[in-house]
C-alpha cells in the first residue's frame, strides 16, 4: 500500500502538480506561461510623451511672415503712409473717437493669431493719462485670417483719453507716436511727429454706435 502512494505521488510530481490547502492544482503549461508574459509586457503605441502637432497659421491685415527681413510701417485709414509731417485724421469707431494706427509687418513667424503693439502718444498740453502721456497702452493686434468674436480688425485704436471733452481742442496739435512690437528676438519700432487733424465738420458728424 505504501508503495502505491510513493508511486502515485511521484506520477503527479512528473506531471507538475502542487499541493496547496484545500486541493490539488495543476501548474501552468511552458506555453501557458509564455502567453500571460506577452500579454504583461505589450505597450500600447501612440503619440511620444511631449509630442505635439502644431497647425498652420494663416497670416492677413497686414502681416507678412514671408518678408525678407523684421519690418513695421504705420498708415493711416485711405493707406497713406503715417510718417513726419503727415496729418492725422480722428475717426469714430462704434460710439468712441479714436485716432487709428493701420500697420504693416512682417518678416517672422509669430505662430499665433495676434500680436501685442506698445503705443505710446505725447501731445504737448494733454498729458492726461496720469503717466505723463496723451496715450500709452498695450494693443492687441489680430492678425490671424479667421475673424474674432470681439475687437478691431486691422486698425490699432488710441482712443481720446477721459480728460478730453471736446475732440476739437485736439485739431492742428502736433503729436509724437511711438510703436514698438516684439518680433522674435528683437524690437522693433515705428516712429513718426504728426499734426493731428479734428476739423469742426467731421465732429459734427457725430459719434455714435451703431
Amino acid at each position: 500500500m505504501r508503495q502505491m502512494l510513493l508511486t502515485t505521488w511521484v506520477a503527479m510530481a512528473a506531471a507538475g502538480c502542487h499541493f496547496e490547502s484545500g486541493g490539488v492544482t495543476a501548474g501552468a503549461t511552458d506555453s501557458e506561461a509564455s502567453d500571460e508574459t506577452t500579454a504583461g509586457s505589450a505597450t500600447e503605441t501612440g503619440p511620444a510623451p511631449g509630442a505635439t502637432s502644431e497647425l498652420a497659421v494663416s497670416y492677413c491685415h497686414g502681416f507678412q511672415a514671408a518678408a525678407e527681413a523684421p519690418f513695421l510701417s504705420l498708415y493711416i485709414v485711405g493707406g497713406e503712409a503715417l510718417t513726419d509731417g503727415e496729418a492725422w485724421p480722428i475717426e469714430c469707431n462704434e460710439g468712441r473717437w479714436m485716432f487709428g494706427i493701420y500697420p504693416s509687418l512682417g518678416g517672422w513667424d509669430p505662430k499665433a493669431d495676434e500680436v501685442k503693439f506698445t503705443v505710446a502718444v505725447e501731445v504737448d498740453g494733454f498729458n492726461l493719462d496720469g503717466a505723463g502721456h496723451f496715450f500709452r497702452d498695450e494693443v492687441d493686434y489680430h492678425i490671424g485670417c479667421d475673424d474674432p468674436w470681439a475687437g478691431l480688425i486691422g486698425v490699432a485704436p488710441v482712443y481720446l483719453p477721459e480728460g478730453v471733452t471736446d475732440p476739437e481742442q485736439l485739431d492742428g496739435k502736433p503729436a509724437k507716436i511711438l510703436v514698438t512690437v516684439l518680433a522674435g528676438g528683437m524690437e522693433l519700432r515705428a516712429e513718426a511727429a504728426v499734426t493731428l487733424s479734428a476739423p469742426r465738420d467731421v465732429l459734427l458728424q457725430g459719434c455714435t454706435s451703431p
